[in-house]
This record gives C-alpha cells, sequence and structure tokens, in this order.
C-alpha cells in the first residue's frame, strides 16, 4: 500500500446530492447529487471515498470521527466540543508533516454529534460527528484548511518535474443557510468560490431546508491549497470533506535565445573549420 493509499482515511470532509452542473468560473465546475450513501451512518460522502475504507488512491477524507481516523495518527480534539472526546476530533493530523493545519477562533469551530437548537443542526442523515462553525449571534467567523504541509511533503515524493496540486473538493453540506460560503485560495490568491445564495437558488429551497453533497473540479492549472469556510450566522455544518490530488509533468524548459545564438556560433566556426 502506498502512501496515499495509508493517509487516504486522514483528509476530508464531503458530502453530495447532485442536480446540475453549474460552470462558476474557467478555473472549476460544481456538481451535485454524485454523492453516495456512507457506510458509517454519516449521511453522505464522496463517490471516491467512503469513510470506512480506504479509497482510490490519492483521495483523503476528514470524517471528524475517532473510529475512523488513522491509525497512529492521533488527529486534535481542540475543537472538540465538551462530552464528545472519545468520539470526536480532527483525524487529518492537524499541522503533521503530511497533514492540514485547522485554524481559526476555537469558540467559532465546533466539532459534535447530534442537533442543539440555535447552536448546530447535524446534517441529515449524519449521527456520526460533524463539524461547524458559528458566529456565536454576532458578526463573522471562518475556518481555515491549508493543505500546504501534505502538497509539499508528496510533491517531494513526487521529485522535480513533476507538479501536484488539489483538483477535487467534495463535503457534506448540512441545512445550507444564505450565510455561508467556501473560498478557494491557491499561494493566497481566491481561484473561486460558492455560497449558501447560489446552492439555494439552484435547488429553490429555503434557508436552513437543503442538505446536499457538493464536489468541486479544478483543473490543474487551478489548483487551490486551501479552503476557507465562512459565516454570518448561527451556524454553518459540514461533514466528510473530500480531496483529491493530481499531478502533470513539467514541460522542459525550451533553450533561451541567447543559448540558440552561441550554439549558432558555434555551428558556423565548426563549419568554417571543415572548409579549411
Amino acid at each position: 500500500m502506498n502512501k496515499f493509499s495509508q493517509l487516504a482515511k486522514a483528509l476530508s470532509l464531503t458530502t453530495v446530492l447532485g442536480l446540475s452542473c453549474i460552470g462558476v468560473s474557467n478555473a472549476a465546475t460544481i456538481n451535485f447529487n454524485n454523492g453516495v450513501a456512507a457506510t458509517d451512518g454519516s449521511g453522505l460522502t464522496s463517490q471516491y471515498i467512503d469513510p470506512n475504507s480506504v479509497g482510490i488512491t490519492d483521495y483523503f477524507i476528514e470524517t471528524f470521527d475517532q473510529a475512523t481516523g488513522v491509525p497512529g495518527f492521533d488527529g486534535t480534539t481542540d475543537y472538540t466540543i465538551a462530552g464528545f472526546e472519545d468520539d470526536c476530533a480532527v483525524n487529518s493530523v492537524n499541522a503533521g508533516p503530511f497533514g492540514i493545519s485547522v485554524s481559526g477562533n476555537s469558540s467559532e469551530i465546533g466539532i459534535r454529534q447530534g442537533s442543539v437548537s440555535n447552536v448546530a443542526a447535524a446534517p441529515l442523515n449524519d449521527s456520526t460527528c460533524y463539524g461547524y462553525l458559528t458566529n456565536n449571534g454576532e458578526g463573522s467567523a471562518s475556518v481555515e484548511f491549508d493543505y500546504t504541509n501534505l502538497l509539499s511533503y508528496f510533491s517531494d515524493e513526487a521529485g522535480s518535474g513533476v507538479e501536484l496540486g488539489i483538483t477535487y473538493l467534495g463535503f457534506y453540506w448540512g441545512s445550507v443557510d444564505n450565510y455561508n460560503d467556501f473560498e478557494f485560495y491557491s499561494g493566497g490568491s481566491l481561484v473561486t468560490s460558492i455560497s449558501g445564495n447560489q446552492m439555494l437558488s439552484e435547488f429553490n429551497e429555503t434557508s436552513g431546508d437543503l442538505h446536499t453533497y457538493v464536489e468541486i473540479e479544478f483543473s490543474i492549472a487551478e489548483k487551490f491549497d486551501t479552503l476557507v469556510i465562512n459565516t454570518n450566522g448561527v451556524a454553518g455544518e459540514f461533514d466528510n470533506i473530500v480531496i483529491g490530488l493530481s499531478s502533470r509533468n513539467l514541460p522542459v524548459p525550451a533553450p533561451t535565445g541567447l543559448a540558440l545564438f552561441a550554439f549558432g556560433l558555434v555551428a558556423l566556426g565548426l563549419r568554417s573549420r571543415l572548409k579549411k
């Protein structure tokens, strides 16, 4: 089993209910209704990886459940709500050598099971741990999932001449609200984003009533390395975050004009000598 497969359970937030395909930009396409039923009771998950299986090479899942964490990688319970420490955790090796770095205000990021009125609503048919973001009733809140460590690690493994990037993201978006959005960055620059308003409009649903698995496909040229989730309300819920890596060989640099000129001079000199 290669290192991608060994870590396949360590990274991801995903769930999908497809309906159509929306072109967000030239960089990404959003698909709905491609999600599948998860075998661990977490509702929906990616078509590429289930919480209870290794899945396809180069795909990683974050389930927020201790039970589906990678053996040997304890993750972190920094954001786990009191009373769920034995069940819930960010199990993607927080800030590890090939994990992700989760950053945000711990009072605004929560991991728990079940629904609590005016706090968080579990995604539909999700009886496992899930993540949520809240502004605690005032202002805005955000959480950042930085995959730079993961990319750096596997880029080193791939060697020079190979470009590696995240070109797939899937996540189970629970009770979609018009005050939540997901943003994708590469090197600090925004690649694309998706808002709750977009989702609700596409499904013709009321805020809070939609639970859907979302899949976003990126081109390798517009790959991303950081996911940012924002909310201006009580909560934005998510589970089964799945990312997929792609690679491409970098083109070999063509000789510069100066190098070609020098080569031409050498060729002329050689031709002159042969004539003599």
